[in-house]
Formats: C-alpha cells, structure tokens, sequence
C-alpha cells in the first residue's frame, strides 16, 4: 500500500520547489487564473490544503485573508512562514486536518484531488471544516492522460508526477453531488495548444486580463483546455 506521507515528506527533502527555476509559463498563468478565479476577500479565513511551496497562501495574506497553511511537508511549511510569518502553518492531510472546532469561509485544494488514492473520502472530510456558507474551491488537471514508467526500485507501473487520477465534468460534478456539494461555478483553461508550444513564452509580457481573454477564446475555438477549477458549497 502506497505510503503518501513519506512520499511527500520525501519529495520535499529532495526538491526545492522554491527556487524559482521550477516555476514555468505554464505554471505562472495556471497560478493566474487560480487567483483570478477565486473571490475570497480581506478578513475572510482561508484554509490552503495541500499548500506546496505556498504560492496561494502568500497571494491570500496579501488580499488580507487570515491564512492557514497544511502541507505534508514540515521543510515545506518553514519555507512559508519564512516568506510571510502571518500564515498559521500545520501538518496534516486531507484526509486528517488538524483542526476541531474550526471552522473557513475558503477551503483551497489546489492540484490536490489527483495525488489522492480516496479523493471522494477527502472532500467528505474536509466539507466538515466548511462554514455554513463557507466556498470550496478545488483546481486538478483537466481530462490528463497520464504516463507510466517501470520503477527501478519496487518493479511497479508508476505515474508520472504521482497523478493517480484523471478528471473530467462528469467524473467532478458526480463526485462533488455524492459529496452532498453544490458547484457553484467553473472554469476551464490554460489551453494545451498555448501549454505546449514556443507561444506561452512569446506571451510571457502579456498582461493577464489578456492573456486571459487570449486563452479563453483558444478553448472555445478549439477545446483542449489542460485544468479546470471548480468552486462549491455545501447543499
């Protein structure tokens, strides 16, 4: 049985997913439309679950949210409060968060789902953290045809980048109705034509209000969008 932890624990001692080398096009207008997507205001709380190396977090501290941090990964968590002392860093899981009474106005999980052996058992327990009108918004790979490679050390079928799961509309709406959750909106983009080719790094100066409209109109025109977000609330 897969150990996520310690992978995870792992990944972060042997990455440093800081440096900025890591950060390509592609992830810089994926963490744009993430942004542009969600609403969350000053003084409302925010749980990022599955805070990474804490991107979304430090952009919610500075729209004035109260933050909260959890991530696998104790190296991972010392480099957030390093960067912004005002985020609450924990360890935990989606599947055990490490909180009891509280309750957030956001809970954030963003390329999460698709790392999880149980995702649906996730979302039924993180949903209980939700305020009563609290907004769950969730980001994963849109419709991924994932690669496998023969691991040298265990002799198994592994997949790249640890995605165990590959989502579509149907597959997300299903799993978030069994969850007893309401979408409330959706958003489909980072266009595979523009991901994958030389144009995301000819448009690297492009402001994002039109980048946003540049890749809006590339998925209309002609599908292949590569992520989708989702928000939702509890029914």
């Amino acid at each position: 049985m897969m150990d996520y932890q310690e992978h995870y624990r792992i990944d972060a001692e042997s990455f440093d997913y800081f440096d900025r080398k890591y950060q390509t096009q592609a992830e810089r207008r994926r963490n744009e439309e993430v942004l542009h997507f969600c609403d969350a205001m000053a003084g409302e709380t925010v749980l990022d679950l599955g805070s990474g190396r804490g991107w979304f977090s430090i952009e919610m501290a500075k729209r004035g949210c109260r933050v909260y941090a959890v991530d696998l990964s104790e190296k991972n968590l010392e480099h957030i409060r390093s960067k912004e002392p005002s985020i609450e860093c924990r360890l935990g899981s989606a599947y055990e968060l490490p909180f009891q009474s509280e309750r957030f106005d956001w809970i954030v999980m963003n390329e999460v789902l698709e790392h999880l052996e149980e995702p649906e058992k996730a979302l039924e327990h993180v949903k209980q953290f939700l305020s009563p009108q609290g907004k769950l918004l969730i980001s994963v790979p849109y419709m991924e045809k994932i690669a496998y490679s023969l691991c040298i050390h265990c002799n198994q079928l592994t997949p790249h980048n640890a995605h165990l799961h590959s989502f579509d509309m149907i597959k997300l709406r299903k799993m978030f109705r069994h969850c007893g959750l309401d979408i409330v909106k959706e958003h489909l983009y980072l266009n595979r034509i523009l991901a994958t080719t030389r144009l995301i790094d000819m448009l690297r100066f492009m402001p994002f209000h039109l980048w946003h409209i540049k890749d809006m109109s590339m998925n209309f025109l002609f599908g292949r969008a590569s992520y989708v977000s989702m928000i939702a609330k509890l029914k």
